[in-house]
């Protein structure tokens, strides 16, 4: 419990630096200067929605392909909600990582046993993950291009795809080798023997599912990573959409450039939730960097914040509308148990 509660303050601390970070920077850029530029992008904004919304789309299509490699099927629209949901939890939550185990309670509830929904979540992680490396050599590749190292950028690239793949490989052979297993049983020394017995054959069976799927189900995988890859890429087109909207139109391989240096910058999250001012602060340098000036470059980390609100709050209430139903269910079959065993 002072664990939890560490964590939690943590969280609170790192964000209110976050936000303090985020009010000097707005602070600096002239307030007044940054209104009127949103103000003069208000009717545009829709379009600005757009990119992110075949993102979340594409990433929600990865999610279904990794699940039905696990021979489960649900409503495309719910698969959307939950991703939303968990990347809300995602957002805000200190560690960054509190939507994955969120997305498998939701699978579980939904009628999936506890090892499949894992493991899909797992999987999917692993796909959005070697992923979003791929867009990081991507975007650095661009960048070496970009300042004239047309030589020396081939090889670079080459070696960071290399470099990207022995990654992706040591993360599924981890897997298919018995990591869940190997943590079980170093994590059991720090629990009661009822608890770790439990715990080693959970792993056990996550470990057996992950093995098989990356044994049998390889298309699928393939799949899953594609539209994830086209997630990533559609992140990058958001920037040249907001920032063409701005009137600062730059050219593809800068956005490929900002998106994929914005990543690093983005694994602060870890820290302060959501990466609330460091993603807006360090955005914003690599904008400067690139020639793009710092408000037009600050008013659009702003508009993808806005984005990022908007779409969390909708998984949000999606999970407060689950949790109602829920609870109202629950209650329902309360009274029906009641109603039964009350003699008449």
């Amino acid at each position: 419990m002072a664990r939890r509660s560490g964590r939690s303050t943590a969280g609170i601390v790192f964000g209110l630096a976050g936000l303090l970070l985020l009010a000097w920077l707005i602070r600096e850029e002239n307030v007044t200067d940054l209104g009127r530029r949103l103000a003069e992008l208000g009717p545009w904004l829709p379009l600005a929605l757009a990119p992110y919304t075949l993102t979340s789309i594409a990433d929600a299509l990865g999610w279904r392909a990794v699940l039905r490699a696990f021979g489960l099927s649900f409503p495309f629209v719910r698969l959307w909600l939950m991703r939303l949901a968990g990347e809300a939890v995602n957002s805000i939550a200190p560690t960054g990582v509190g939507g994955e185990p969120l997305k498998a309670m939701l699978l579980r509830d939904d009628g999936a046993s506890g090892s499949v929904a894992a493991a899909a979540v797992v999987v999917s992680r692993t796909a959005l993950t070697v992923t979003q490396a791929l867009l990081v050599v991507l975007g650095i590749g661009a960048l070496l291009i970009r300042f004239g190292y047309t030589r020396t950028a081939p090889l670079a690239i080459g070696g960071l795809f290399v470099l990207a793949g022995i990654f992706a490989l040591v993360l599924v052979r981890a897997q298919q080798f018995g990591a869940a297993a190997l943590f079980a049983r170093w994590i059991a020394w720090f629990l009661p023997e009822r608890l770790a017995r439990r715990l080693h054959v959970t792993a056990n069976t996550l470990d057996v599912r992950l093995a098989a799927v990356y044994e049998h189900a390889r298309l699928p995988l393939v799949m899953a990573t594609g539209w994830h890859m086209l997630a990533w890429l559609s992140s990058a087109a958001e920037i040249w959409v907001v920032l063409r909207l701005l009137e600062a139109p730059i050219p593809w391989h800068d956005a490929l450039i900002i998106e994929g240096l914005a990543q690093p910058i983005r694994a602060t999250g870890i820290l302060v939730p959501g990466a609330l001012g460091t993603q807006e602060g360090g955005g914003v340098a690599v904008c400067r960097w690139l020639g793009i000036p710092p408000a037009i470059a600050l008013a659009m980390w702003l508009v993808r914040r806005a984005r990022e609100t908007l779409f969390d709050a909708v998984g949000l209430v999606y999970l407060a509308a689950r949790r109602s139903r829920r609870m109202a269910a629950n209650e329902v079959l309360d009274q029906t148990r009641s109603s039964a065993i009350t003699p008449k």
